[in-house]
């Protein structure tokens, strides 16, 4: 741990590439914590995603553990996807072959499925590796506005409330740790690093 100057310690922080002092780390802690809920929904999204990007889908599938029932008809269920809250992302096929969909099931008695019955089909087409290409493609996209949202929240805080403690290197920090939570692991390093190789050749300082 090092100090500055002015006697406040440098803190290191997961997810962070830079230090933060004393009163920045607590303006980070106190934006973090204004969005920690919403965390709770888009960790096991990426986590889910990041099994999902391990599957190749060029291979035979499974045997169906389930039938659904859709107002187009029944399909076969050979893989679960994502759980977003109250409902499930199942990977199908219709029962009698061919077409393939991605259907998300409600739990019955929710209030969406009370609204708009307890299927909903989200992509459909005959190829079951371009239909998941797709479907990751948009859990992606989704989850990194996600993570502009959970910044744009958490930067109020620190620009309000700790107007005095470098918001803006606060607000770097907590679009890093976002970032990190919606991320590929491996992608988000390799950007980290052509990242900070630029503001080295620019002489930014953080």
């Amino acid at each position: 741990m090092l100090k500055r100057n002015d006697s406040q310690q440098m803190h290191t922080v997961s997810g962070v590439q830079f230090r933060l002092t004393d009163r920045e780390l607590a303006s980070f802690n106190a934006a973090l914590e204004s969005i920690q809920g919403d965390f709770l929904e888009v960790e096991p999204a990426r986590k889910d995603l990041n099994r999902l990007e391990q599957v190749h889908w060029d291979r035979p599938p499974r045997e169906a553990f389930a039938t659904v029932t859709t107002p187009e008809g029944e399909w076969k269920a050979y893989g679960q996807l994502l759980k977003p809250w109250r409902s499930e992302g199942l990977l199908c096929q219709r029962a009698n072959g061919g077409e393939w969909a991605v259907i998300q099931r409600f739990q019955p008695h929710s209030p969406y499925a009370q609204a708009h019955g307890e299927t909903d089909i989200l992509l459909k087409g005959n190829d079951r590796g371009e239909l998941m290409d797709e479907y990751m493609a948009q859990v992606r996209h989704t989850l990194r506005l996600m993570a502009r949202n959970l910044v744009a929240k958490a930067q109020t805080v620190a620009w309000e409330q700790f107007p005095d403690d470098n918001p803006a290197k606060v607000v770097r920090a907590l679009s890093q740790r976002c970032a990190l939570a919606v991320e590929n692991s491996e992608s988000l390093k390799q950007a980290q690093v052509e990242q900070q190789s630029l503001r080295q050749s620019r002489g930014i300082p953080i």
